[in-house]
């Protein structure tokens, strides 16, 4: 009997501190930031590239839509992520870059060239003929023909080559300005009949990352018929767009 007064002070206590607790203001729910809606009208690009560029930054509420007769995007998110998408949209809409690619196709082999000494590569693009000895078991690399092709992003480009091949491929934005794509690069081998009629195989398939001045270099494997290696060097370089876009030997 004599215990219950503390039992009545010490719940009276609990009580007392649950007041408090229920009576204190819950912290303030933020309010979620209005959406904003913004169309965006492409200039030099095609509003379905500028698609993928845009919606990996969206948010899970926000969403694009493409109007291509218009060549435009609808962007629908928060304002701080519709603002996000007009930097990356305005860094993606500019003119066309030109460049300047240069092709060199060499056959290589393990004999000694007709003059009784290696080719000097090296002289035709620095560095490259240590780097192929240094690569393959072939000891002479006999020029076939070079060219350099000037061409602008989103255009296809085609040019015969030592007069028995071509290469035909798109020219694309690798991503950045020190980068670019050579998509669907095919190196072909013509062939003339009688008659003059063409006829074309593919001696390479691929796709080509490019950066600005640096030699890339493709092996295609060996020439039809014989031991001989094909080997394609190239590099790019940005030019300007204007008169005189094609190819210059």
């Amino acid at each position: 009997m004599r215990r219950r007064p503390l039992l009545r002070t010490a719940a009276l206590a609990v009580l007392l501190l649950a007041g408090v607790e229920a009576g204190a203001a819950p912290p303030p729910t933020p309010q979620p930031e209005p959406d904003v809606v913004r169309v965006f009208s492409l200039r030099h690009r095609k509003a379905e590239e500028a698609f993928l560029v845009v919606r990996p930054l969206l948010t899970a509420r926000g969403s694009v839509i493409v109007q291509p007769a218009q060549n435009t995007l609808t962007v629908r998110d928060a304002g701080r992520v519709v603002e996000r998408a007009a930097e990356a949209i305005s860094r993606f809409d500019i003119p066309p870059r030109g460049y300047a690619i240069s092709v060199s196709l060499f056959r290589a082999t393990s004999d000694p060239s007709p003059r009784g000494s290696p080719t000097p590569v090296a002289e035709h693009i620095r560095g490259v003929g240590a780097r192929l000895r240094k690569l393959f078991s072939f000891t002479d690399y006999t020029p076939l023909d070079e060219v350099v092709i000037q061409g602008l992003e989103g255009e296809p480009v085609s040019w015969n080559l030592g007069g028995s091949y071509r290469v035909d491929f798109l020219l694309e934005s690798g991503g950045g300005s020190e980068v670019v794509r050579l998509r669907n690069f095919v190196l072909s081998r013509v062939r003339r009949d009688e008659k003059g009629k063409e006829t074309a195989h593919d001696v390479a398939r691929t796709s080509i990352n490019l950066r600005m001045k640096e030699p890339f270099v493709l092996g295609v494997g060996r020439e039809e018929g014989g031991s001989a290696a094909l080997f394609l060097v190239l590099s790019a370089a940005p030019v300007g767009a204007g008169p005189g876009i094609g190819g210059l030997r």
